[in-house]
């Protein structure tokens, strides 16, 4: 079964992909696959079949209410076998963000329609390998809904660089402050004990590659910025990179690259402007780069940053062709400020004292935005959205106040209030939010800010091609607003920032 140990790359290559091979004689599926088929003969020809996009149904199943060592950490959960109505095959699995009762009765559940979603299975210790899996399912009618994954060929028509498709993912579980708030952030997301930032990455990448409607095959560069990492040395990239299969195929792996970048939280947003210069290269015209912001983001018990940090990550895929905003100014502004930071072997990140709010953050993202604007030649009225760094919810409502944009164009960008601080994910998930919205024609400020510390400003406008799209978006309200999502206590909560 999909639950005990991996033992080889193979069988962890089979997992992240839900990959069969049927044979072009009979029909016959066999999941794992195999290189012949069992009644045709070694002669037959067998050919791979993906269903890392499909659906199914649970056919049989068992509550485990004493798992094994490596699951202990679930203390129960829901396995079975999942039927896929394609090719009408079975595959182990488990039922992930639900724990049930052990008096539960199995029968509720059986011919639940599932969905797959990449998690982990279990770790080696906290000094081991993590391994992960795509046989591991939600139920379609809770939070997570089903997206058909629809190839639009490119158009031929190349324009300025710029956003070709986004794709936002917050977890499920969510924890409440007390009262009106902490800093105003009202409530925030936490993974599940399966999940990181690995996980993470993978359904935001999944949901971009959907919204964009673009073949995987012509993402050729992916970059993920994350201060959060399920590992100090290995990205969390080429990961994504396999299960997400970016790039040519070649043997087992992909004709690809990127990297794992790391500048508090504006890891990501950092690679924007490099990410719109290589799609415009020469040699590379053509191809995309996607770019992830990914945090489970970190905080000592205790701590005042405990009540304002939340878990999701946001991809964005750029390229030139079918673009839905452009990316038309940027200025970045940086300064060696020893505002916060997380040395090396440490578990949580600290404050530098006075050096956070000014002349840190305020200093950075005022001095960046303005000089956007004057590069631009635009006024505060010429923007249509204005979005910064969110550490908390007061932080960038008063710097953009400050600059002159009022509550109307700063409020769609402010998820902040109901996700928190998503640190490398926080600029591009307020981002997404603003996406979701936007008209043809729209112009959208977007300051990121990372501690150490330097502030990106970035204008985007979109294009009539976002309408096109829309459709096939999972907003970043809906999300929020789902009305599935679980809030949990303080203990489930140090329990899973302590250990995922």
């Amino acid at each position: 079964m999909s639950l005990s140990e991996p033992i080889s790359r193979r069988r962890s290559l089979v997992d992240y992909r839900i990959t069969t091979s049927k044979c072009m004689s009979c029909g016959r599926v066999y999941f794992p696959p195999k290189s012949f088929c069992d009644a045709e003969g070694r002669d037959s020809k067998m050919i791979p079949v993906d269903h890392f996009y499909g659906k199914g149904k649970l056919v049989s199943g068992s509550i485990i209410s004493v798992p094994t060592s490596q699951f202990r950490y679930l203390d129960s959960y829901l396995a079975g076998f999942v039927q896929f109505e394609e090719n009408d095959f079975m595959v182990p699995g488990r039922v992930t963000d639900y724990t049930p009762r052990p008096d539960e009765d199995v029968s509720t559940f059986i011919d639940g329609p599932l969905v797959p979603r990449f998690r982990r299975n279990y770790a080696e210790g906290h000094d081991g390998l993590v391994y992960y899996s795509s046989l591991n399912f939600t139920f379609l009618d809770d939070y997570y809904p089903y997206q058909d994954y629809i190839k639009v060929q490119p158009s031929k028509d190349v324009v300025k660089a710029g956003i070709v498709g986004y794709g936002a993912y917050i977890p499920k579980y969510r924890i409440k402050n007390k009262d009106n708030g902490v800093l105003g952030v009202k409530e925030r997301t936490l993974p599940f004990l399966d999940e990181d930032t690995t996980t993470f990455s993978v359904e935001a990448g999944k949901r971009a590659l959907i919204h964009a409607g673009l073949d995987n095959k012509y993402v050729k560069k992916c970059y993920v910025g994350s201060e959060s990492p399920p590992y100090a040395v290995k990205p969390i990239m080429s990961t994504v990179s396999q299960v997400l299969e970016l790039g040519e195929k070649h043997m087992d792996g992909f004709f690809t690259g990127g990297v794992d970048t790391q500048f508090a939280c504006k890891a990501a947003t950092d690679l924007f402007i490099d990410a719109a210069a290589l799609v415009s290269y020469p040699t590379f015209s053509g191809e995309h780069v996607m770019i992830i912001g990914s945090d489970n983001s970190q905080a000592a018990p205790g701590d005042a940053l405990d009540y304002t940090v939340g878990a999701g990550a946001t991809a964005y895929i750029f390229g030139r062709r079918d673009v839905i905003a452009t990316l038309d100014c940027y200025v970045a502004y940086t300064s060696d400020t020893p505002d916060f930071y997380r040395r090396e072997g440490e578990k949580y990140p600290r404050h530098g004292g006075r050096f956070t709010g000014e002349p840190a953050y305020y200093k950075h993202v005022l001095t960046a935005t303005k000089a956007l604007l004057d590069k631009a030649k635009l006024k505060v009225e010429d923007i249509n959205y204005a979005i910064a760094h969110s550490p908390n919810g007061v932080f960038p409502m008063r710097v953009l106040t400050q600059i002159g944009f009022d509550k109307e164009q700063i409020s769609p960008g402010l998820v902040v209030e109901k996700i928190g601080n998503l640190y490398s994910g926080s600029c591009p998930t307020s981002l997404a939010a603003v996406l979701d919205i936007a008209e043809p024609g729209d112009r959208i400020l977007m300051s990121a800010y990372g501690s150490g510390a330097g502030s990106d400003s970035y204008l985007f406008t979109v294009t009539d091609n976002i309408l096109d799209k829309r459709g096939r978006t999972v907003p970043l309200l809906d999300q929020i607003e789902n009305p599935n999502r679980e809030y949990v206590d303080y203990a489930f909560y140090r329990n899973v920032k302590d250990n995922v």
